[in-house]
């Protein structure tokens, strides 16, 4: 299967909008999802008010995590892609080194403003153990039960997890795609083991690391390997199916870990509809947008704890997230252009 660069962003651009709005309706609203648990309460919250006035309140909140699969099928598509022809050839240590610098130029300079910020002039105070576990990516490993270290601020969890997936490129990126058929129904019968076998704290710690989403970007690597795409006459149907099964199972627990690739089927089979200009942009800025993002949601919840205007105080933080991404962005490329390091 073929994916341009250009498709690719597309698809980063819808992935990071429905991530950005998410994580803040969600909260200014105090509307629960199921990204982490499937919750029943949640669910008939969601079922009782996503026809009225206030849905798109609700499918945002309750529905707009399904970015987060995205992304991690456009990893597993774009290092099979990069690598491919590199298979004897792969340096490990030069690859890890940097991942790891990319990451930490992209976490570090605005976790640490974050930190600063909510304590003098919130007086939020963060303890050592969360503040060094998110500095070295190892924030995925904690007990959850343990600590509040999840809900504040909660989206950079994404880092760790994703070294998580640089990692076990290295040892499944030689597999070819029926082994990694295997490999994604492993990963989907963990999850399906955890929604039933564990208890809260457990599938929450499952679902922040590789464990509780390989099946997405394991689908990434399959499409990268594979030579076949889903003809332009089959995308309809294809994707009319897809979307009834992602809609099915955002609500019903037996088949929710259908949720992932229902989503990915489902945008790939709409990847001619969604090409507008805008969402290119947000593509390109995409990196930026998820790091800056929670930085943005902890100044506005604070400012402004009663929230009498929630969809102008969306556009406002919606605007102002996108403009300083776009800076963000321009400052961090000449930085790797700069170092010589390909930030790509």
């Amino acid at each position: 299967m073929e994916l341009s660069r250009e498709q690719s962003n597309y698809i980063k651009g819808l992935g990071i909008l429905l991530i950005m709005i998410h994580n803040f309706v969600d909260k200014i609203q105090d509307i629960h999802c199921n990204e982490m648990i499937f919750s029943m309460e949640n669910r008939d919250v969601f079922l009782s008010n996503v026809f009225s006035t206030s849905s798109l309140w609700y499918i945002f909140s309750y529905a707009g995590w399904i970015g987060v699969p995205l992304f991690l099928f456009l990893s597993g598509y774009g290092l099979t892609k990069k690598y491919n022809s590199q298979k004897n050839t792969l340096n490990t240590i030069a690859y890890i080194k940097s991942h790891v610098i990319k990451l930490l130029k992209l976490l570090l300079p605005v976790y640490l403003l974050y930190v600063v910020i909510n304590y003098f002039c919130f007086h939020y105070m963060y303890g050592i153990r969360s503040i060094l576990a998110h500095m070295t990516f190892t924030i995925n490993l904690l007990s959850y039960g343990d600590n509040g270290y999840y809900l504040e601020p909660g989206v950079y969890w994404f880092f760790g997890a994703i070294l998580q997936f640089y990692i076990l490129f290295l040892f499944i990126r030689k597999l070819n795609w029926k082994w990694l058929c295997v490999i994604g129904i492993i990963f989907l019968a963990i999850h399906y083991f955890a929604l039933y076998f564990t208890d809260k704290d457990t599938m929450v710690w499952i679902r922040q690391n590789f464990l509780g989403w390989g099946t997405s970007f394991v689908l990434g690597m399959i499409a990268a390997k594979t030579h076949t795409s889903i003809p332009e006459k089959m995308k309809l149907p294809i994707g009319i199916i897809s979307f009834a099964v992602l809609c099915v199972s955002l609500v019903t627990k037996p088949i929710a870990p259908f949720v992932e690739i229902s989503t990915i089927v489902l945008v790939i089979c709409l990847s001619n509809a969604i090409r507008v200009k805008w969402l290119y942009f947000l593509g390109v800025i995409s990196a930026s947008i998820f790091v800056l993002h929670p930085f943005f949601r902890m100044v506005f919840l604070n400012a402004f704890p009663d929230c009498n205007y929630p969809l102008l105080l969306t556009i406002i933080y919606i605007a102002i997230v996108i403009i300083t991404s776009w800076l963000h962005h321009s400052v961090l490329n000449k930085s790797f252009r700069t170092k010589g390091i390909n930030s790509k």
